[in-house]
């Protein structure tokens, strides 16, 4: 990933300075949904030294959004679902709290695990009081592109700037 991530948030720049359009490919969909990421106040932010196997990290306090570069490949479906987990994490911190109650995830994990049981069994390294947050950020990371962004606008609204 490394180079390429870090062309698309210099790009980024570049283009909120010249207000360029967004074409439609994979990286220009990362480099629009930093955009949004960005107008609600997230820095997004790229590591070239996280520790082995941390593919992201998402900091409240200093509403940063953290992606490792020398642990993602240079493939775009990859960051995006690491994008997409993370910002699940910026939509809990603008909605103050979950983004679902109990007895829907409940449901929705039933029905994602189904499908594809891969992305759950790493919950148990997490104490159980971060469960309920990480099984939101692993059903989002698995939406659709439109629907995380529907999400997002949703939840984060309020800090939107125009």
């Amino acid at each position: 990933m490394g180079r390429r991530f870090r062309g698309v948030l210099l790009a980024l720049l570049l283009m909120q300075m010249s207000g360029a359009a967004v074409q439609a490919s994979t990286w220009d969909r990362i480099a629009s949904y930093l955009r949004l990421l960005q107008r609600a106040g997230v820095n997004a932010l790229v590591a070239p030294d996280c520790p082995v196997g941390l593919l992201g990290a998402f900091h409240e306090g200093k509403q940063a959004l953290l992606m490792c570069s020398n642990n993602l490949p240079d493939d775009p479906a990859v960051v995006w679902v690491v994008l997409a987990h993370e910002s699940a994490h910026v939509m809990q911190s603008c909605n103050g709290g979950n983004l679902m109650p109990a007895a829907l995830l409940s449901q929705e994990l039933e029905a994602a695990r189904q499908q594809d049981p891969n992305p759950f069994h790493e919950l148990q390294l997490y104490h159980t009081s971060q469960h309920h947050v990480e099984t939101e950020a692993r059903l989002v990371q698995a939406l659709p592109a439109d629907q995380v962004v529907a999400l997002f606008e949703k939840h984060c609204a309020k800090r939107l700037s125009p």
